[in-house]
């Protein structure tokens, strides 16, 4: 059983995030996606509530769900949360013949060969990548390169290895950002449509992002 891996600040989780992880591991059909909190995260500054803070939003969100799963091993890790990092860690827990997913956006795909190690990220995982407004898969150079090299378009055929292939699908995109919320919780507003009660009440009796 395959599983699939969703990274975030989640600074908060809200239904724009639940959604992608829903229809990934419908897509993908996968025994998990793993939605990892990112506790510092090497190309943007570090969030204003903490990981525990953030991980607790999550696993109020995911409540009663058995797909989506809410994990630290991003948290547990003092040094900057270089992904290689994060799949290799992962590799040693699933085992080394069970298909493992990366699920990135467009965007960040067309600045994968800016990450730490970047190249080494394929010797653990699989890559899947979701399409993003305004972004397009490079088709020049030596990152377009290496995705030409491992693209794969056939799920059956992607699974029948642990690691190695690039992977494209189709997601829905919800028009709602964590940013949004920050800002609409600073000024009072109601965030009741934009993610889960029991998160909106996490933040209320936490006093976050006022």
């Amino acid at each position: 059983m395959s599983v699939a891996l969703f990274g975030g600040t989640f600074n908060p989780v809200h239904f724009g995030h639940l959604r992608i992880a829903t229809e990934l591991a419908e897509q993908l059909q996968v025994k998990s996606i793993r939605m990892m909190p990112c506790a510092f995260p090497p190309h943007r500054d570090k969030p204003e509530v903490d990981g525990q803070q953030r991980l607790e939003m999550l696993q109020l969100a995911i409540d009663q769900q058995t797909v989506l799963q809410a994990d630290d091993i991003e948290l547990q890790r003092p040094a900057p949360s270089y992904t290689v990092d994060t799949v290799r860690l992962m590799r040693d827990k699933v085992g080394a013949q069970t298909p493992l997913f990366l699920c990135i956006g467009m965007d960040a795909l067309n600045g994968l060969d800016r990450w730490h190690e970047w190249q080494r990220i394929q010797d653990y995982c699989h890559i899947v990548v979701s399409s993003r407004p305004g972004f397009s898969v490079p088709q020049s150079g030596p990152l377009a390169e290496w995705i030409d090299q491992r693209r794969c378009k056939d799920l059956a055929v992607l699974k029948q290895s642990a690691h190695g292939n690039v992977y494209f699908c189709e997601l829905t995109m919800l028009a709602i950002s964590s940013t949004s919320i920050r800002k609409k919780v600073s000024n009072g507003e109601n965030i009741g449509f934009l993610t889960p009660d029991s998160v909106v009440d996490y933040i209320r009796q936490q006093h976050l992002y006022e």
